[in-house]
């Protein structure tokens, strides 16, 4: 194996040893399982690839080195992020995990093996998650690089004001050329692609936040919440006080069934105990 000097940019010879060759090895084979199964999103057989390793090779986990450790889960983030870049329109929101996923990951994490195992397992849980139904699945060979450059913008830019015609100039386009081609594309204008993913962005606030629809509006810079509401509306179906309701309602019946569940399950064993 080779390593980079950054100091003195030389690259010299260096041999592993074997406990650490075995583990970068098998580390390797599941990171490339993890990666197919989320190009074919599939979380159930990615998670009995994770099951299986750290059922298997734990022993070597626990012999890593912290750094191995904390670079593996460094790596298969990345990993992740650009493989959601070649298969997703919106691929920001992987770029956006990913940044998350780099501030937690400071030097100090793993503490030990243990936590490694639950890290990686929430790491893969949060970028299967991102392929929801809702987040649309396309090779981006199949796109015009252009329209995908101006998605990309977009959804970097929910929070800036944005004007269709300023896109294609920063990015050097012809509006006039790059807006049919948007259209064609993508079924929509450049603007009714901008509306759209403010209202989804806007589905994450109400549901994550107790921010006010004002507040809210502002942030995303529409003009007053009543112009807010109109495009939620238009996108939805719902106003953004009833989405909101409604989903408060659906979580707390979910956590009441779930607690209903659990003293059932807790009474049933108690009885088959007696």
């Amino acid at each position: 194996m080779f390593y980079y000097d950054y100091d003195q940019l030389i690259f010299s010879q260096h041999k592993l040893n074997s406990k650490k060759s075995n583990y970068l090895l098998r580390f390797s084979f599941l990171e490339y399982n993890l990666i197919f199964n989320f190009e074919k999103q599939d979380p159930e057989r990615a998670e009995r690839e994770l099951i299986k390793f750290f059922d298997h090779h734990m022993d070597l986990i626990e012999n890593a080195s912290h750094e191995e450790l904390h670079r593996s889960l460094i790596n298969l983030v990345g990993d992740f992020t650009m493989t959601g870049l070649a298969n997703h329109f919106n691929g920001t929101n992987f770029v956006q995990l990913r940044e998350i996923y780099f501030d937690w990951l400071t030097d100090e994490v793993p503490e030990n093996a243990k936590e490694f195992k639950k890290d990686m397992e929430l790491i893969c849980k949060d970028f299967f998650e991102l392929q929801s139904s809702e987040n649309q699945v396309i090779s981006i060979d199949t796109v015009p690089k252009q329209v995908y450059q101006i998605t990309y913008y977009i959804n970097m830019h929910l929070y800036d004001k944005m004007q269709p015609f300023r896109i294609a100039e920063y990015l050097n386009l012809s509006y006039q050329y790059v807006s049919r081609l948007f259209t064609h594309t993508m079924g929509l204008s450049i603007q009714g692609y901008i509306d759209k993913q403010r209202v989804e962005e806007s589905k994450k606030l109400l549901l994550h936040t107790d921010l006010p629809l004002s507040k809210i509006s502002r942030m995303l810079n529409y003009y007053d919440s009543s112009n807010f509401i109109k495009h939620f509306k238009k996108f939805v179906g719902t106003t953004p006080k009833q989405y909101r309701l409604h989903n408060q309602q659906r979580q707390l019946l979910l956590k009441q069934q779930t607690a209903e569940n659990i003293s059932r399950n807790s009474f049933t064993n108690r009885d088959s105990l007696v």
